[in-house]
């Protein structure tokens, strides 16, 4: 029985010591300029980030600021600044003070960069164009809001299932749709803070089978890494204190860990995949309930911003 328990021991410490080694995948979870302005939080965040172009302006700050206050003239508080509102502005203020650094916009472009996903970004992107354009006008913005989202909704199931059906999942394709599945949740929330939806109903239902598909996305992921990674035997080993044999797993991206013969495989898999997109999968988890949870309080937010 010790030896039973030490024996057990060892092999904990040996996967604890693999786990430390692998290093964390790529990233897979919601987009920041996402969770940052289409939350509760957003007019705070907003503010940060204005403050924050502000400095990186320096001495030309005055310019850019009268710019963009010609752009958001006549803004009141008000539920259409929350949410994709609150989104359009720091664009605009990123557009109004020529940033060097990466864009809001740019950095949620960069999501889509999988070929499957770049129907997805036409929508979003045509999404991002009509908010602006409507700033002023949310009768104008309900109705292409309205149109843009039958037509998000349909590519994102189109992703959808080439991943789970078509045999094209790669984690590029699944970051997408994660964010994809996120913008179009926000544009329905939007949709109700315009009067667009009349009930939260749609938004609910939507964020069930998002929550389902996750699981399901997840699954068709983990197939497919494990498919990628792969145990090498190496050679024999003999030394005055006994026998020893060693083998290398392999993971997706042809890097090899030296590890005992003697422990399961499965575990080496469940392990790598934990450390590298468990804790991930987890944050988006949790993303879609933060938003089911406080979705009447999302929906009944007033935004706010002032060009100071």
């Amino acid at each position: 029985m010790g030896n039973q328990l030490n024996q057990e021991q060892v092999d904990k410490n040996r996967l604890d010591r693999f786990r430390k080694a692998v290093p964390e995948g790529p990233d897979l979870t919601v987009n920041k300029s996402i969770v940052m302005f289409t939350s509760l939080s957003a007019s705070d965040d907003l503010r940060r980030h204005y403050e924050a172009r502000k400095m990186e302006a320096g001495d030309h700050a005055a310019d850019f600021i009268k710019s963009l206050a010609d752009k958001l003239a006549g803004l009141t508080p008000a539920p259409a600044l929350a949410g994709l509102g609150a989104l359009i502005i720091a664009i605009f203020i990123d557009s109004a003070f020529s940033v060097t650094k990466e864009s809001t916009k740019d950095a949620l472009r960069s999501v889509f960069t999988d070929e499957k996903a770049l129907e997805v970004w036409d929508q979003i992107d045509e999404c991002l164009k009509r908010c602006a354009m409507h700033l002023h006008d949310n009768d104008e913005l309900t109705g292409d809001l309205q149109r843009i989202e039958d037509r998000l909704s349909l590519v994102l199931t189109k992703l959808k299932n080439s991943m789970v059906r078509d045999g094209h999942m790669s984690s590029s394709a699944l970051k997408a749709w994660v964010n994809g599945a996120a913008f179009h949740i926000q544009m329905l929330i939007h949709l109700v803070r315009l009067g667009g939806i009349q009930t939260c109903n749609p938004v609910e239902s939507l964020l069930s089978i998002y929550q389902r598909d996750l699981e399901t996305l997840f699954t068709k992921h983990n197939e497919l890494i494990r498919g990628k990674c792969y145990f090498a035997f190496l050679p024999f080993h003999s030394d005055l204190f006994g026998n020893y044999h060693f083998q290398k797993f392999i993971d997706e991206d042809l890097k090899g860990y030296i590890i005992d013969i003697n422990v399961n495989d499965s575990q080496y898999h469940e392990v790598y995949y934990d450390k590298r997109y468990g804790g991930q999968k987890a944050e988006i988890q949790q993303y879609f309930m933060d938003v089911s949870q406080n979705l009447q309080e999302l929906v009944e937010q007033t935004g706010s911003f002032n060009v100071q």
